[in-house]
Protein backbone atom coordinates (compact mmCIF):
# COMPACT_ATOMS: atom_id res chain seq x y z
CA UNK A 1 0.00 0.00 0.00
CA UNK A 2 1.14 3.15 -1.26
CA UNK A 3 1.21 5.80 2.22
CA UNK A 4 2.35 8.53 0.25
CA UNK A 5 0.37 11.57 0.55
CA UNK A 6 0.52 15.38 0.43
CA UNK A 7 0.75 17.79 3.75
CA UNK A 8 -2.66 18.91 2.63
CA UNK A 9 -4.47 15.60 2.44
CA UNK A 10 -2.66 14.38 5.99
CA UNK A 11 -3.97 17.15 8.03
CA UNK A 12 -7.58 17.50 6.00
CA UNK A 13 -7.63 14.07 7.92
CA UNK A 14 -7.22 15.71 11.10
CA UNK A 15 -10.77 16.64 12.77
CA UNK A 16 -11.64 19.12 14.73
CA UNK A 17 -11.09 18.63 18.22
CA UNK A 18 -8.88 15.93 17.92
CA UNK A 19 -5.97 15.79 19.90
CA UNK A 20 -2.86 16.13 18.59
CA UNK A 21 0.44 15.67 19.50
CA UNK A 22 3.83 17.26 17.80
CA UNK A 23 7.15 15.90 17.34
CA UNK A 24 10.34 17.54 18.34
CA UNK A 25 12.55 19.22 20.85
CA UNK A 26 11.83 23.01 21.12
CA UNK A 27 13.65 24.38 18.56
CA UNK A 28 14.58 21.08 17.02
CA UNK A 29 12.75 18.95 14.71
CA UNK A 30 9.37 20.17 14.67
CA UNK A 31 6.98 19.14 11.70
CA UNK A 32 6.63 22.39 11.15
CA UNK A 33 4.84 22.00 7.46
CA UNK A 34 2.19 20.13 8.95
CA UNK A 35 1.94 23.14 11.40
CA UNK A 36 1.26 25.58 9.28
CA UNK A 37 -1.31 23.58 7.07
CA UNK A 38 -3.25 23.25 10.31
CA UNK A 39 -3.23 26.65 10.74
CA UNK A 40 -4.18 27.55 6.79
CA UNK A 41 -6.92 24.59 7.20
CA UNK A 42 -8.15 26.60 9.92
CA UNK A 43 -8.48 23.21 12.27
CA UNK A 44 -10.58 24.46 15.78
CA UNK A 45 -10.50 23.50 19.48
CA UNK A 46 -7.44 21.22 19.12
CA UNK A 47 -6.00 19.74 22.22
CA UNK A 48 -1.56 20.13 21.70
CA UNK A 49 -0.04 17.66 23.25
CA UNK A 50 4.34 18.42 22.92
CA UNK A 51 6.83 17.45 25.21
CA UNK A 52 8.68 19.97 24.79
CA UNK A 53 8.04 22.91 22.08
CA UNK A 54 8.38 26.01 20.56
CA UNK A 55 7.02 27.61 17.33
CA UNK A 56 5.07 24.71 16.39
CA UNK A 57 2.58 25.54 19.48
CA UNK A 58 3.41 29.41 18.56
CA UNK A 59 2.13 28.53 15.23
CA UNK A 60 -1.03 27.07 16.30
CA UNK A 61 -2.61 29.24 18.49
CA UNK A 62 -1.88 32.00 16.38
CA UNK A 63 -3.93 30.49 14.09
CA UNK A 64 -6.62 30.10 16.46
CA UNK A 65 -6.25 26.23 16.61
CA UNK A 66 -5.90 25.34 20.03
CA UNK A 67 -8.09 24.73 22.79
CA UNK A 68 -5.81 22.90 25.47
CA UNK A 69 -1.69 22.49 25.64
CA UNK A 70 -0.75 19.43 27.34
CA UNK A 71 3.48 20.12 27.92
CA UNK A 72 6.30 20.01 29.93
CA UNK A 73 7.67 23.66 28.28
CA UNK A 74 7.30 25.75 25.39
CA UNK A 75 9.82 28.71 24.60
CA UNK A 76 12.28 29.57 21.65
CA UNK A 77 15.62 28.29 24.12
CA UNK A 78 17.91 31.47 24.23
CA UNK A 79 15.60 33.58 22.33
CA UNK A 80 13.24 33.84 24.77
CA UNK A 81 9.68 33.05 25.64
CA UNK A 82 6.71 31.56 22.81
CA UNK A 83 5.06 34.83 23.15
CA UNK A 84 1.33 33.70 21.24
CA UNK A 85 1.73 30.72 23.92
CA UNK A 86 2.53 33.14 26.70
CA UNK A 87 -0.41 35.32 25.80
CA UNK A 88 -2.99 32.84 25.02
CA UNK A 89 -2.68 30.57 28.61
CA UNK A 90 -2.49 34.41 30.64
CA UNK A 91 -5.41 35.42 29.03
CA UNK A 92 -7.23 32.37 29.83
CA UNK A 93 -7.41 31.43 25.92
CA UNK A 94 -5.84 28.55 26.16
CA UNK A 95 -6.05 26.20 28.90
CA UNK A 96 -2.70 24.39 30.08
CA UNK A 97 -1.95 21.10 31.27
CA UNK A 98 1.54 21.04 32.23
CA UNK A 99 3.54 18.41 33.21
CA UNK A 100 7.36 17.83 33.57
CA UNK A 101 8.63 15.61 30.61
CA UNK A 102 9.30 12.75 32.58
CA UNK A 103 5.67 12.35 34.00
CA UNK A 104 4.51 13.46 30.07
CA UNK A 105 6.19 10.52 28.60
CA UNK A 106 4.92 8.25 31.01
CA UNK A 107 0.91 9.57 30.65
CA UNK A 108 1.82 8.75 26.55
CA UNK A 109 3.82 4.87 27.63
CA UNK A 110 0.30 4.25 29.71
CA UNK A 111 -1.60 4.99 26.63
CA UNK A 112 0.97 2.89 24.37
CA UNK A 113 0.60 0.05 26.62
CA UNK A 114 -2.34 -0.17 27.32
CA UNK A 115 -2.18 -0.22 31.01
CA UNK A 116 -3.92 1.78 33.56
CA UNK A 117 -0.96 4.24 34.57
CA UNK A 118 2.97 3.47 34.65
CA UNK A 119 4.52 4.52 38.21
CA UNK A 120 7.48 6.65 37.97
CA UNK A 121 9.45 8.61 41.35
CA UNK A 122 9.17 11.71 39.45
CA UNK A 123 7.07 14.31 40.79
CA UNK A 124 7.07 13.30 44.55
CA UNK A 125 7.03 16.13 46.69
CA UNK A 126 6.60 18.53 43.92
CA UNK A 127 3.30 20.86 43.06
CA UNK A 128 2.13 18.92 40.15
CA UNK A 129 0.67 15.87 42.33
CA UNK A 130 -1.88 19.16 43.92
CA UNK A 131 -2.02 20.92 40.78
CA UNK A 132 -3.66 17.49 39.38
CA UNK A 133 -6.23 16.39 42.17
CA UNK A 134 -9.20 17.37 40.47
CA UNK A 135 -8.31 14.93 37.35
CA UNK A 136 -6.47 12.49 39.28
CA UNK A 137 -4.71 12.23 35.57
CA UNK A 138 -1.40 11.52 38.14
CA UNK A 139 -1.49 10.46 41.95
CA UNK A 140 0.82 9.81 44.32
CA UNK A 141 0.28 6.40 45.58
CA UNK A 142 2.09 3.97 48.22
CA UNK A 143 2.84 -0.18 47.03
CA UNK A 144 0.92 -1.60 49.73
CA UNK A 145 3.44 -4.55 49.10
CA UNK A 146 6.53 -2.81 49.59
CA UNK A 147 5.66 0.55 51.18
CA UNK A 148 7.43 2.65 48.58
CA UNK A 149 5.74 6.20 47.16
CA UNK A 150 5.54 6.33 43.50
CA UNK A 151 3.81 8.32 40.93
CA UNK A 152 0.68 6.84 39.29
CA UNK A 153 0.62 8.69 35.50
CA UNK A 154 -2.66 7.89 33.79
CA UNK A 155 -3.15 6.64 29.82
CA UNK A 156 -2.78 10.23 27.57
CA UNK A 157 -4.57 9.34 24.77
CA UNK A 158 -3.60 10.87 21.04
CA UNK A 159 -5.61 10.50 18.02
CA UNK A 160 -2.69 11.85 15.85
CA UNK A 161 1.03 12.18 16.06
CA UNK A 162 2.69 14.49 13.47
CA UNK A 163 6.42 14.09 13.68
CA UNK A 164 9.17 15.12 10.89
CA UNK A 165 12.29 12.91 9.61
CA UNK A 166 14.96 12.70 7.31
CA UNK A 167 12.83 9.92 4.45
CA UNK A 168 10.84 7.77 4.28
CA UNK A 169 9.96 4.95 1.01
CA UNK A 170 6.59 4.74 -0.50
CA UNK A 171 5.23 2.10 2.02
CA UNK A 172 5.52 4.38 5.02
CA UNK A 173 9.21 2.91 6.70
CA UNK A 174 10.08 6.19 8.28
CA UNK A 175 14.10 6.86 9.32
CA UNK A 176 15.39 8.97 11.34
CA UNK A 177 19.46 10.08 10.71
CA UNK A 178 21.72 8.86 11.88
CA UNK A 179 19.58 7.50 15.20
CA UNK A 180 16.46 9.37 16.73
CA UNK A 181 17.85 11.98 19.19
CA UNK A 182 14.73 12.97 20.48
CA UNK A 183 11.28 11.80 21.91
CA UNK A 184 9.05 11.57 19.32
CA UNK A 185 8.98 7.86 19.51
CA UNK A 186 6.71 8.64 22.81
CA UNK A 187 4.04 10.09 21.07
CA UNK A 188 4.34 7.82 17.89
CA UNK A 189 3.79 4.86 19.97
CA UNK A 190 0.74 6.60 21.93
CA UNK A 191 -0.91 8.21 18.66
CA UNK A 192 -3.86 6.27 17.27
CA UNK A 193 -2.45 7.42 13.56
CA UNK A 194 1.44 8.80 12.46
CA UNK A 195 1.70 11.14 9.97
CA UNK A 196 5.79 11.54 9.16
CA UNK A 197 7.07 14.85 6.93
CA UNK A 198 9.90 14.12 5.37
CA UNK A 199 13.32 15.64 3.25
CA UNK A 200 12.79 12.98 1.04
CA UNK A 201 11.49 9.77 -0.37
CA UNK A 202 13.97 6.51 -1.08
CA UNK A 203 12.67 3.28 -2.56
CA UNK A 204 11.73 0.30 -0.62
CA UNK A 205 14.80 -1.76 -1.83
CA UNK A 206 17.08 0.51 0.31
CA UNK A 207 14.56 -0.05 3.19
CA UNK A 208 15.52 -3.71 2.56
CA UNK A 209 18.87 -3.38 2.00
CA UNK A 210 19.36 -1.43 5.91
CA UNK A 211 16.58 -2.65 7.59
CA UNK A 212 18.18 -1.24 10.92
CA UNK A 213 17.76 2.32 10.19
CA UNK A 214 14.18 2.50 10.27
CA UNK A 215 13.33 4.32 13.01
CA UNK A 216 9.11 3.54 12.38
CA UNK A 217 7.85 0.85 10.47
CA UNK A 218 5.43 1.32 7.86
CA UNK A 219 2.61 -0.66 10.15
CA UNK A 220 3.19 2.45 12.52
CA UNK A 221 2.64 4.99 9.95
CA UNK A 222 -0.38 6.16 8.38
CA UNK A 223 1.12 8.99 6.08
CA UNK A 224 4.10 9.93 4.82
CA UNK A 225 4.53 13.33 3.16
CA UNK A 226 7.40 14.88 1.25
CA UNK A 227 8.95 18.25 3.01
CA UNK A 228 11.67 19.53 2.25
CA UNK A 229 12.92 21.97 4.48
CA UNK A 230 9.99 20.73 6.72
CA UNK A 231 11.36 21.37 10.09
CA UNK A 232 12.12 25.36 9.28
CA UNK A 233 12.54 27.58 11.43
CA UNK A 234 13.67 24.96 13.64
CA UNK A 235 16.69 22.65 12.95
CA UNK A 236 16.78 19.22 11.38
CA UNK A 237 19.87 17.29 12.42
CA UNK A 238 22.42 17.16 11.30
CA UNK A 239 21.28 18.66 8.02
CA UNK A 240 20.26 21.75 9.04
CA UNK A 241 20.17 24.54 11.87
CA UNK A 242 17.28 26.77 12.78
CA UNK A 243 16.72 30.08 11.44
CA UNK A 244 17.49 32.83 14.22
CA UNK A 245 16.00 35.93 11.80
CA UNK A 246 13.14 34.14 11.87
CA UNK A 247 12.20 33.81 15.51
CA UNK A 248 13.84 37.02 16.16
CA UNK A 249 11.38 38.49 13.70
CA UNK A 250 8.36 36.81 15.02
CA UNK A 251 9.39 37.25 18.56
CA UNK A 252 9.64 41.35 17.43
CA UNK A 253 6.34 41.71 15.42
CA UNK A 254 4.96 39.89 18.05
CA UNK A 255 5.20 42.32 20.87
CA UNK A 256 2.53 44.72 18.39
CA UNK A 257 -0.91 42.82 17.94
CA UNK A 258 -1.48 45.12 14.18
CA UNK A 259 2.24 44.15 13.66
CA UNK A 260 2.08 40.44 14.73
CA UNK A 261 -1.47 39.91 12.59
CA UNK A 262 0.12 41.44 9.21
CA UNK A 263 3.53 39.28 10.06
CA UNK A 264 2.35 36.14 10.70
CA UNK A 265 -0.83 36.43 7.95
CA UNK A 266 2.13 37.49 4.88
CA UNK A 267 5.05 35.61 6.32
CA UNK A 268 3.20 32.20 7.67
CA UNK A 269 -0.36 31.32 6.81
CA UNK A 270 -0.49 33.60 3.88
CA UNK A 271 2.07 31.27 0.77
CA UNK A 272 -0.53 29.01 -1.04
CA UNK A 273 2.05 26.07 -0.43
CA UNK A 274 5.37 24.78 1.50
CA UNK A 275 7.54 25.42 -1.33
CA UNK A 276 6.06 29.24 -1.45
CA UNK A 277 6.36 29.73 2.05
CA UNK A 278 10.15 28.25 2.02
CA UNK A 279 10.93 30.30 -0.80
CA UNK A 280 9.36 33.68 0.64
CA UNK A 281 11.42 32.72 4.10
CA UNK A 282 14.76 33.53 1.45
CA UNK A 283 14.53 30.85 -0.99
CA UNK A 284 17.58 29.02 -1.72
CA UNK A 285 19.84 31.45 0.02
CA UNK A 286 18.60 31.16 3.24
CA UNK A 287 18.67 27.19 2.97
CA UNK A 288 22.42 27.22 1.76
CA UNK A 289 23.43 29.42 4.61
CA UNK A 290 21.64 27.25 7.74
CA UNK A 291 22.50 23.89 5.91
CA UNK A 292 25.38 22.26 8.30
CA UNK A 293 28.30 21.51 6.11
CA UNK A 294 28.62 17.79 7.46
CA UNK A 295 25.47 17.14 5.89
Amino acid sequence: MDKRVSIEQAVGSIPDGATVALGGLSMNSAPMAYVREIVRQEKRDLTVVAIVAGMSVDWLIAGGCVKKVVSGLVSFEGLGLAPTFRMGVQSGAVEIEEYSEDLLICRLRAQAWNLPFVPTKAGLGTDLIPLHEQTGTIRAEVDPATGEHYVACTRLPVDVALVHAHSADELGNVRVDPKLIWMDNEIVNAAERTFASVERYVGHADVVAEPHRTTYPQFMVSGVSLAEFGAYPSSCFPEYSHHTEFFQAYSAAASDPEEFATFFASRVAGPETWVDFIQSSGGEEMIASLRRSSA
